[in-house]
């Protein structure tokens, strides 16, 4: 499953197919997953514990997904990384800026004044509000994280399989996918550093099989 989240909460919450059809992939900034994925980029999020997926759930899950059981399934819960950091909306832009610098990270989720995720914010929004005069940085006046992030997240379920994550990866554009779980309480992260990592194992993840 995946959702959706805003300003005002999760407003989506379904299957990769009904998520295309309510939120239409950006077709224009699309780029090859395998140019993508060669960035190593890590993003944080809050959270310290993996749910527990029992053997009947990952059964149904497999047969939703027309998987053999011997065919080896990677799931969210078992690539992302977790605890992490995450943004008060209210943050300063230079506060913001010099977490970045500091944790050494492009993009960090959002969360509300209730801890609840509303957002994701990059580096790369951040530098809209930074004036550089040579050596000299200088940030954009009363302006905060809400001005900068993006104004909606696309996060999955716990149990989401990898290669759904990848395609919404390149479809969207985006580089991360935060984990949420049905309690809409954040549990970890997908990066593109994940999956690469995945797929250099032994046996090798197969993203498109």
């Amino acid at each position: 499953m995946f959702a959706i989240y805003n300003i005002e909460g999760r407003r989506f919450r379904d299957n990769l197919e009904n998520l295309k059809r309510v939120h239409s992939p950006h077709k224009a900034n699309q780029v090859s997953f395998h140019e993508n994925i060669a960035q190593d980029e890590t993003v944080i999020i809050q959270g310290n514990t993996t749910e527990k997926v029992n053997s009947q759930g990952l059964e149904t899950y497999r047969k939703m997904l027309h998987v053999n059981k011997g065919t080896q399934i990677f799931h969210a819960y078992q690539l992302m990384s977790h605890p992490v950091i995450t943004l008060p909306v209210d943050t300063p832009i230079q506060e913001a800026y010099h977490l970045f610098k500091t944790h050494d990270v492009d993009q960090m989720p959002v969360n509300s004044h209730q801890l609840q995720l509303i957002g994701l914010v990059t580096l790369k929004d951040l530098l809209a509000f930074i004036i550089e005069d040579g050596d000299q940085i200088s940030f954009v006046k009363d302006k905060t994280v809400q001005d900068a992030m993006s104004p909606e997240v696309i996060t999955a379920d716990p149990v989401s399989d990898v290669r759904r994550i990848a395609d919404v990866m390149v479809e969207y554009d985006v580089s991360a996918v935060p984990i949420v779980n049905q309690q809409d309480h954040l549990v970890g992260i997908v990066t593109r550093s994940d999956l690469l990592k995945a797929m250099l194992k032994d046996p090798p993840l197969s993203l498109w099989g």
